[in-house]
């Protein structure tokens, strides 16, 4: 088709309310050129990383989200006898825990949740607590409790023990046992590489053993890597265990990711973290 003139037909913008779906302007009533209607949306707030020292010397991350907000372009009809009658109120499911006189951990970014003994404390589940690797990578944990917090006088964030879920890629390692093994090589060097000034610390790989958990019987896969930090800090131990507790990707399928309990515990220190009470964590893995 040709418009006045023999030109041909360009296609022309319509302007239409976001909210409403109505043309903002009548095609015949157009004089000038359209207006151009922007959505604003407030950007993201940044996540912050806070330094800190300690055994663990690990720094926080705090999950903030974004709120927008939008403002009709109409005022809203007056409610209505019926609008005022509230449905009741839909309280949220209390989780307990499965190991009696335990703690449950809950994260905002996994399926998950692992009991924890009661003298632990516990993190709020939007929290993630990570490390910059010397390469500049950044490893998290979701869903974190500690064991005797704030032990390192001078840091408010230090800890004899830690533990929290991670994940490790699927297309990054050849199976479940080596990816409870590279998950707790990573964070060694991550904690403690950066403690030496990168020089990478002293580690020993245990034997990787079968764990049962409570999600349907699934057997995950544990493995131990004992650290020998190579540096001293403020409040170190002469050694630390990561244990990597690995759960099948028949888990959480279709996820393309290894889901993981890491703990990590001081040793050869007074009340140490023993092995059994991690493994018992373990056990207590299951879908909240």
């Amino acid at each position: 088709m040709t418009g006045p003139g023999g030109r041909p037909d360009e296609p022309r913008l319509w302007f239409v309310d976001p909210l409403t779906g109505k043309p903002l302007e009548d095609e015949t009533e157009q004089t000038g050129p359209p207006p151009v209607v922007r959505d604003t949306v407030p950007r993201r707030r940044r996540v912050r990383l806070l330094p800190s020292l300690g055994v663990l010397g690990l720094v926080v991350v705090l999950a903030v989200g974004t709120l927008a907000t939008y403002q009709a372009r109409t005022a809203a009809p007056p409610p209505s006898a019926q609008d005022l009658v509230l449905p009741d109120p839909v309280m949220p499911t209390r989780i307990e825990p499965v190991i009696a006189g335990w703690q449950p951990v809950l994260s905002d970014d996994h399926p998950l949740v692992f009991d924890v003994p009661p003298d632990w404390k516990l993190e709020e589940p939007d929290v993630a607590v990570g490390y910059e690797t010397p390469a500049g990578d950044l490893l998290t944990l979701q869903g974190v409790a500690r064991y005797r917090r704030d032990s390192c006088s001078g840091s408010e964030l230090s800890a004899h023990a830690m533990a929290g879920f991670t994940t490790i890629d699927e297309g990054e390692v050849g199976g479940i046992t080596q990816a409870a093994e590279e998950t707790t090589l990573r964070w060694a060097e991550a904690a403690y590489g950066s403690m030496s000034g990168g020089q990478a610390p002293k580690t020993e790989i245990g034997t990787a053993g079968p764990v049962t958990v409570l999600e349907s019987g699934t057997i995950a896969t544990s493995v131990t890597t004992t650290v020998v930090p190579t540096a001293d800090g403020p409040c170190s131990a002469p050694s630390v265990a990561i244990t990597a507790i690995a759960l099948p990707l028949r888990a959480l399928p279709g996820s393309g990711r290894y889901h993981v309990l890491l703990v990590l515990a001081d040793q050869e220190i007074p009340d140490a973290i023993a092995r059994d009470i991690v493994l018992k964590m373990g056990e207590s893995i299951r879908r909240e």
